[in-house]
């Protein structure tokens, strides 16, 4: 972890909280609509939808709010937001009309949040570059470690209880915030580059907009893929005789390869340099040889060496693609640049559920492998069709 300016601290805590709390309840979603309310997996998939398609609104408002409101304001409110609405899934989750609306409004304020706090780190530290993103996803990836292996021990006991839980890590999370946003000092950001070379951010060409837009549609393909673990794959474990504590250390493993496989990965990514691009392939690749063991496994074994890999995929573009967005956005437009970014991967957890749990209900489990194995190929062709320029290498 590089050394963090005070402000990029308190933003890197408040974000450990916030995904440790988001943690107890996204890896069980699908199981307890599934399984403890008795609906399809099609209906459950839905709700997700519901839920990710706020999220692409909330994505979106939060960083319109973020250039015209400014970054601490738009945090106040949305981290308001979020904590009213774990209250009120708290109070009404044991019916699925109560439970797909509290959830919707989660994915709602929650997606004001992200790009708010990712454009706000690039402007508190605009020399940090990928740095500064990079830390920002690895303190999400400490909270994955956190929530899921504390909130699979809780499932076990009783999983009405990771609804409480859930609440007191929104909780600790706008306690944080709101004394944190006292050290926060916002100054205008200047018109300098990220690392030497680099282009000075001025309005886009066309080749940057198209540049942007391949990268998106290949990172909402991702996250569609992604996604597919805490949906389908979550049902097919568990038919393995995966149990639910299992499943959960394979996602506290996924959270906590991120953190402390960071001294390995440094000089890896210190050898890409700044061409972003051929990190991306680099990533995607790595996806497919995850994506393609997943069909085989056959119990928890397989599937651990499976994340695992997944992982390291991860690792090499989930950072990759905000720092781009970073250095593409024009001064002024930081909010609204991170919220397209957001806006892409909300985009495929949205449609991923509900397809992957119709493809399921369906066609099979193998019908599925099939699908991701495809989704992954073409996302790595969006990646090559990017043109290269000077502002994403």
């Amino acid at each position: 972890m590089p050394k963090l300016p005070r402000a990029v601290w308190i933003l890197v805590l408040a974000m450990a909280i916030n995904t440790t709390g988001s943690s107890f309840l996204w890896p069980f979603n699908t199981l307890y609509i599934h399984d403890y309310l008795g609906e399809s997996m099609t209906k459950a998939g839905m709700a997700l939808f519901v839920n990710s398609a706020l999220a692409i609104v909330g994505n979106y408002i939060g960083g319109k709010a973020f250039d015209r409101l400014g970054g601490k304001r738009t945090l106040v409110i949305s981290v308001i937001g979020l904590v009213l609405a774990s209250i009120g899934l708290w109070l009404f989750h044991q019916t699925f009309t109560g439970y797909v609306l509290m959830l919707g409004l989660i994915g709602f304020v929650g997606g004001m949040v992200f790009p708010t706090i990712y454009a706000l780190t690039g402007v508190i530290w605009p020399e940090g570059g990928r740095r500064a993103f990079n830390a920002i996803y690895v303190a999400q990836n400490v909270g994955v470690a956190l929530g899921t292996a504390i909130s699979g021990q809780i499932a076990a006991i009783d999983i009405q209880f990771i609804f409480i839980a859930n609440l007191i890590l929104y909780l600790l999370f706008a306690v944080v915030l709101f004394v944190g946003l006292n050290w926060i000092q916002v100054h205008p950001v200047k018109r300098q580059s990220v690392s030497a070379g680099e282009e000075v951010r001025e309005p886009l060409s066309k080749s940057s907009v198209r540049t942007m837009l391949y990268v998106s549609v290949g990172y909402a393909l991702l996250w569609f893929v992604y996604v597919q673990w805490q949906g389908t794959f979550a049902v097919h474990t568990k038919s393995l005789g995966v149990t639910i504590s299992e499943y959960s250390i394979l996602w506290t493993i996924n959270g906590a390869l991120i953190v402390f496989a960071q001294p390995l990965l440094t000089p890896v990514l210190r050898w890409f340099g700044d061409d972003l691009k051929r990190q991306l392939l680099t990533g995607t690749g790595i996806f497919l040889l995850s994506y393609a063991i997943v069909p085989f496994a056959g119990g928890f074994k397989m599937f651990l060496v499976a994340m695992v890999i997944l992982t390291i995929g991860e690792m090499f573009i989930w950072p990759a693609v905000p720092a781009m967005a970073a250095r593409l956005a024009p001064i002024g437009k930081e909010g609204e640049f991170q919220g397209y970014v957001n806006i892409a991967a909300s985009a495929g957890r949205m449609i991923s559920p509900t397809v992957g749990g119709l493809i399921y209900d369906l066609s099979g489990m193998n019908a599925v492998f099939m699908t991701l194995i495809g989704l992954i190929l073409l996302a790595g062709f969006t990646f090559v069709r990017a043109i290269p320029n000077k502002a994403v290498k």
